[in-house]
């Protein structure tokens, strides 16, 4: 298993209400079942600890699945297209950062 950690800031013209719905209704429940996905889990970053600056993103997503590749594969679904795409208008394209790795056992 894998955890894959998304960050980005949501375009200027994106209210967080819009995109709290979008995520609701079609992000969380096309992503949650598709193959090789365990866990999608989003957060709504409220604020920065540190100096208290501006956070560097505005959403989190937390997503476990069974590989790496298992996830790459989850946006080329046909059944994914649409919201993919979506989510291009949503996020803002530079702030997009995505890493991946394994937990580290104590």
């Amino acid at each position: 298993m894998i955890k894959v950690f998304i960050t980005y800031k949501l375009n200027e013209d994106v209210t967080r209400e819009h995109y709290r719905e979008w995520s609701r209704t079609v992000d969380q429940p096309l992503a949650s079942r598709q193959p090789g996905v365990i866990s999608y889990d989003i957060f709504e970053v409220e604020g920065a600890g540190g100096d208290g600056g501006d956070p560097f993103c505005d959403v989190v997503e937390v997503i476990e699945a069974e590989s790496w590749e298992a996830w790459q594969a989850v946006n080329e679904q046909p059944e994914m297209k649409e919201a993919v795409d979506q989510f291009f208008a949503i996020a803002k394209r530079g702030s997009i950062q995505v890493v991946y790795g394994n937990r580290i056992d104590p």
